[in-house]
């Protein structure tokens, strides 16, 4: 997992301009995608959601509001999250970032969804780092987790805390039923650098009694991360994550 995303890194940054078009997850072969399929894919689809920003205002049920002031971004120039936030050894907890500022915008995946799995390994088929015949191959190594990877130009908050530190700091809420499940795993993504370029969280898919965590009828999921003082909010829609097999997660 660690070396196909670094062959994608750069792809999954760069998932900005937006393309129009039909659904080509559902109308094309994955192996026929060119770069305007794939960033259809990355930018448009249901497994997809990007630049998303961090909110100090919003906080889930259970948690406490921050109160007496503004919230920095992490990352951002009024980050004040070393002082009054998360410490160290606390769940997403972050120092302030030497340098940086403004927001930080992130882009979400529904990561083990086999449609942006497709996405992820044509892009190194085109880049030619691998071939269609090692795509097809890897696309068979079905998670055994839903997994879902946030990505991001600065992601300093998470390399600095590490990835125990987001283990109880995020987690998937199931609507129907109210479940919030949190992740199993925490893998960092980095690249040759050693510098991290993407979190992929792992939850599990059946619960104790071997039911499902996510049922076929489900019809919103929330994956909420803190972040610092923060928290990162996004939802994803299972009905509609449907790609020419069918449902996709």
């Amino acid at each position: 997992m660690r070396k196909f995303l670094a062959g994608a890194s750069t792809v999954l940054l760069a998932a900005t301009v937006v393309v129009a078009g039909g659904d080509v997850w559902k109308s094309k072969p994955y192996s026929q995608w060119d770069q305007k399929d794939i960033m259809a894919v990355l930018q448009t689809s249901p497994w997809s959601k990007v630049n998303v920003t961090a909110s100090g205002s919003w906080h889930p049920a259970d948690t406490t509001p921050m109160t007496g002031g503004s919230v920095g971004y992490a990352g951002s120039a009024n980050d004040t999250s070393h002082v009054n936030g998360a410490m160290a050894n606390q769940a997403g907890g972050s120092e302030k970032a030497s340098g940086a500022g403004g927001v930080q915008a992130y882009n979400v995946y529904w990561w083990s969804a086999r449609t942006i799995r497709e996405a992820n390994l044509r892009s190194q088929v085109l880049k030619g780092t691998i071939t269609q015949d090692v795509a097809d191959n890897t696309l068979k190594q079905t998670p055994d987790d839903y997994q879902i990877l946030v990505a991001g130009q600065n992601m300093s908050v998470f390399q600095q805390r590490g990835e125990d530190a987001f283990k109880t700091a995020a987690f998937l809420e199931v609507k129907k039923t109210k479940t919030k499940l949190n992740p199993t795993k925490v893998e960092f993504q980095k690249n040759a650098d050693g510098k991290v370029v993407g979190v992929v969280f792992s939850f599990p898919k059946k619960n104790a009694n071997g039911e499902p965590t996510i049922s076929p009828d489900e019809k919103d999921v929330d994956f909420d991360v803190q972040v610092a003082d923060s928290w990162l909010r996004t939802s994803f829609s299972p009905k509609q994550m449907q790609d020419s097999q069918g449902g996709d997660l």
